[in-house]
Formats: structure tokens, sequence, C-alpha cells
């Protein structure tokens, strides 16, 4: 689809970059971005905006039609410029309160909330899967500005947003969502940024999926009256385990892993079966917790 072939040049010329120290121009380039958004939904909103049953690929044209941003949301994610968050943070806000009291098909008004959902889980799994670990701590850790058929804003952690993960455009369904998210980083050229081809890019994204779980576990201890509108359920055991295990074993990955939950190893498995269950329990209602779901976890033994 066009645009997406220049996404792997993009992307290599922003690691260079930013590895020279050039975050105020990857700032910028964040500017063009939210020009070229405009741009790219002005052109997919003419096409589509009598089409409410065409919105999946309505999104998926949407995200082919601006490989800067992906690139750019790589970039960042792969060199833990966690300095340029904020400005990213925005950008993903940007997206989002471009349909405000937009007429028509809500499915039609809730396809920039998917590109918006899928940079944030873009990167959320390059962070993990390059070990960024200031980055993927804000991205646990920050709340995102968003409206609601009003002018007060509203603000919640990315995975409590559901615009991020319950859009109209895909019936409000996160199963599909998380779908439609895992599929698109399968893209050629998001593939070679990433270095994760097929089963390892679902592994890294289920991960990712499960570290958030746990953190609105976490924050529900907490007494944080949170909701979560993704389908966390999914995180099949034989996909997440390894991480838990390299994290029991590596003190210093541990240590950066749970930057976001603020937790020492030690404590973070003291309470680690008790979240899973918490996970697992009627709280999480709508979609189905996979039998092949992690419930509970222990170390292995050698």
């Amino acid at each position: 689809m066009q645009g997406s072939s220049r996404l792997f040049e993009q992307y290599s010329e922003i690691c260079k970059l930013l590895a020279r120290g050039g975050s105020k121009e990857v700032s910028l380039q964040l500017d063009q971005c939210e020009r070229e958004f405009e741009t790219a939904w002005n052109r997919v909103y003419e096409k589509f905006k009598e089409a409410p049953a065409d919105a999946p690929a309505a999104a998926e044209n949407l995200i082919r039609l601006q490989p800067q941003i992906s690139a750019v949301t790589l970039a960042i994610a792969r060199s833990d410029s966690a300095d340029l968050f904020n400005r990213f943070r925005r950008v993903l806000e940007f997206i989002i309160r471009s349909t405000e009291r937009l007429p028509g098909y809500p499915a039609i008004a809730g396809v920039p909330h998917v590109q918006a959902g899928f940079l944030y889980m873009t990167a959320a799994t390059m962070a993990l899967h390059s070990e960024s670990w200031n980055l993927l701590e804000k991205l646990l850790t920050s709340k995102f500005e968003w409206y609601y058929h009003s002018g007060r804003p509203i603000f919640n952690y990315a995975f409590d947003l559901p615009y991020f993960f319950h859009s109209e455009a895909l019936g409000r369904d996160a199963a599909k969502i998380h779908d439609f998210y895992r599929a698109q980083l399968q893209n050629n050229e998001i593939v070679r940024a990433t270095n994760l081809p097929g089963d390892s890019a679902l592994n890294a994204y289920l991960q990712v999926q499960m570290l958030m779980c746990l953190k609105v576990a976490q924050l529900r201890e907490e007494g944080e009256m949170i909701l979560i509108w993704a389908d966390f359920g999914r995180f099949y055991g034989e996909r997440v385990a390894p991480l838990l295990d390299r994290a029991y074993m590596n003190p210093n990955y541990a240590e950066g892993l749970l930057r976001g939950f603020n937790e020492n190893s030690k404590t973070f498995f003291a309470h680690l079966n008790e979240r899973l269950r918490f996970i697992s329990s009627d709280f999480f209602k709508g979609t189905p917790y996979f039998y092949e779901s992690l419930t509970s976890w222990e170390p292995a033994h050698h």
C-alpha cells in the first residue's frame, strides 16, 4: 500500500538522528506527523465516510498512508528516547481528538482511534523487545488526555483508554482490535525495523499485554478504580512464561522491566500469582479467559 515502502528507510534515518542526540529534530518531525495525519485522515474520510462496514479497511488505509509516524514511533522505542515521550503522547492525543463531534457514523469516527492505539501498542512492543526500560515505564505509568462528548478533559492510563481498545471502528471488540494491531505489526517494513517476525512478534505483543494487565491489578490493589478494555485474558502461558522466567533469573533484567511497577523482583513475584488470579476472575467480563492463558506461575527448577 502507498507509503509503507518508505517506513524502514525513515526508521533507519531517525535512529541515526537519535544516536547523534537529535531529539529536537525528531520532535519537529512529530510536528510534521500531525500535519501528515490531517492530510491522510481527510483523504480516508472522504473515501469511507458513507461506508461504516469498511471501517477496518479505512483504519488500515490510514496507518499505511503515514509511514513516518510509525517510523518515528519505532525509532523512539528502539532508542529508549524517553525525553520524547511527552511529545509522542501529544501526537496520540491529537489523533484521538480529531473526530470529536464529527457527524455521521460512529464507526468512521473511530478510525483514527484505531491508529492511535496501534501506535501505543507498537511503542510498547518495541520498547519491551529493545529493553528500552525508561520508555516502557512511561508507557505503563502515564495518563493520556481525551474527550467524550464534552469539553471537559478525561485522563486515563493508556490501557484503560476505551478509544485505544474499544473503538467503534471494530465494533468495540477488543479481541478484534488486538488481532488487527498484531496483523499491522506484520507489515514487511515494520518487521524489518523490529526484527520481530511471526511468532516473535506475537510473543512480545502478548508479553506487553500481560504487563499492562498486571499493572491494572497492581493499581486496583492500591485503590485506583480503573477498568481495562483489552482482551488481556489471551496471554497464553507458553508465550509469556519465558519473560517471567528471565526476570526471575536475571536481576538486572528484572530491575529494568519492573520500573513501571516501582517494585523490586522479590515484591513483584510475591504478588504475581495473586494478580494472575485477579486477572482471571469475574472482574474481567466481556471476553473469554482462554484456558491456555497463564493462571499461575512458579520458577522453573533446574
